[in-house]
């Protein structure tokens, strides 16, 4: 009987739905989280400058507190004030993160473009892309003005002040800076500069070509960097240039990943292989490869990802439904964002090369046992109603094209109303090898992992993704 079960789950969900579900959570987490959770330095909606907008419609959102920084940790249990649910203030852990923020940015530059969809369809989904573009430019203006140092580096600080907007004090929480940090926002100023006008537009383009400038020139100590931070740096150059197809950051692209693979790749013996895997930083390099390959149709970095997509399916376990990381512990503690990036290799791989047979029960498998039945998202966005435009193919609203619940959300989690949780991944979640199973979750909400999946999904998941995937 114990091989009804892989049989049953393939027939019930696939591919396309774990996709629909995931950017679907993604996309409506983000916008909690930004305008409402006060998870950081937030704004008044009437201080961002809309009457600049044409057509917006500021009562839609006149209860929504913009972020313009997020904080680095925050309780994700909600606290009930005035028959509301609320983020619980006391909870924060006012450190600024710089990457969470980065990649918060991104993630909002990344929907606007998806509301573009909605334009003459639905006028509320719609005024998201101005009021979202607005958010960005403000949060990059405020990055700029307290998250450097002395050198104009960004750099991680801490928000040291309780007082009103105008005397926000800020101190550096660690003088050391990461390449891969500045190169996340160099992407995020380029994105953000497509969608502005004029002046401010050419600022924003030329402060991004600023850091790319700062990277070139730098790219002896680059080389001396870490592995994960070479992985990391790759990553944050190869998303600049989906935007920007700059030849001088494709350079730079290809010197590091050629270094990536001939340092930590080409000399590992099949032997060792399984020893020498870190799921997160190989996954992500898988990512970097298919995305060089996908812009410049280099056969050897599609080999490249190929290799490592082969190393990381070895740790994948049929009989347990489960990826095992290569350890004698009895107890394995899985990251969300290693499940995540686990999970997304097998889903790409699938997509991109058409390989179904041998990747989709790995799919099926990551997203229920792991994914969804470890509990590691603590609670679920409902499904939108039938009057939404959401629930339909191409937003049609008509009845042969309605959607299925399971294209937005998974039946066994709940929703943040009922729990009164909100719908975030916890930082990480234990497996017993003695009585395979998952512990308990704590309740954990930690900005950078959280940000880190979303941006994933949502650029490679929204409608006509880089990768189409």
């Amino acid at each position: 009987m114990k091989y009804i079960g892989p049989f049953l789950r393939i027939n019930k969900i696939n591919p396309y739905n774990i996709k629909h579900q995931l950017f679907y959570f993604s996309k409506e987490s983000l916008k909690e989280i930004v305008l409402h959770s006060k998870c950081g330095i937030f704004t008044p909606i009437k201080e961002l400058n809309t009457k600049n907008i044409s057509n917006f419609d500021i009562t839609t959102f006149k209860d929504v507190s913009p972020l313009l920084c997020i904080y680095r940790k925050a309780n994700p249990i909600l606290i009930n004030m005035d028959n509301k649910l609320c983020w619980n203030e006391d909870k924060f852990k006012k450190e600024i993160n710089i990457d969470s923020n980065a990649f918060m940015t991104l993630c909002l530059l990344e929907l606007s473009d998806y509301y573009t969809s909605f334009y003459n369809i639905d006028k509320n989904k719609y005024n998201l892309k101005p009021l979202y573009n607005l958010i960005c430019k403000n949060q990059l203006e405020f990055y700029a003005l307290h998250f450097r140092n002395v050198q104009g580096i960004f750099i991680d600080k801490k928000h040291e002040s309780n007082s009103a907007p105008e005397d926000l004090k800020f101190i550096e929480k660690n003088k050391k800076f990461k390449f891969s940090s500045q190169a996340l926002l160099m992407a995020a100023y380029y994105k953000c500069s497509l969608l502005l006008e004029n002046e401010e537009k050419e600022e924003f383009k030329n402060f991004s070509f600023d850091i790319l400038n700062m990277l070139i020139n730098s790219k002896e100590e680059l080389y001396d960097l870490s592995f994960e931070e070479l992985t990391k740096l790759c990553f944050g150059l190869n998303i600049f240039y989906n935007y920007s197809k700059d030849n001088q950051c494709k350079d730079l692209i290809l010197d590091i990943s050629e270094l990536l693979f001939e340092k930590y790749y080409k000399e590992n013996s099949q032997s060792s292989i399984l020893k020498n895997i870190d799921v997160e930083n190989d996954a992500l390099n898988y990512i970097n490869y298919t995305l060089i390959y996908r812009n410049t149709n280099i056969m050897k970095s599609k080999d490249n990802a190929k290799f490592i997509s082969e190393r990381l399916l070895k740790l994948y376990d049929a009989e347990k439904g489960l990826f095992i990381k290569n350890t004698s512990k009895k107890n394995i503690e899985f990251t969300s964002l290693e499940i995540m990036l686990y999970l997304m290799v097998f889903m790409i791989d699938t997509a991109l090369y058409r390989d179904e047979n041998k990747n989709n029960l790995v799919v099926l498998d990551i997203f229920k046992r792991q994914l969804i039945d470890s509990g590691i998202i603590l609670s679920w966005p409902e499904t939108p109603n039938l009057n939404d435009v959401e629930r339909y193919r191409s937003f049609s609203l008509k009845s042969e094209d309605l959607l299925e619940e399971q294209n937005f959300r998974p039946s066994s989690i709940p929703s943040p109303e009922s729990c009164e949780v909100a719908p975030v991944f916890a930082k990480y979640v234990t497996y017993s090898r003695k009585k395979e199973n998952f512990k308990s979750i704590k309740a954990s909400f930690d900005t950078y992992k959280n940000m880190f999946i979303f941006f994933l999904v949502i650029h490679f998941f929204k409608p006509e993704s880089p990768l189409n995937v």
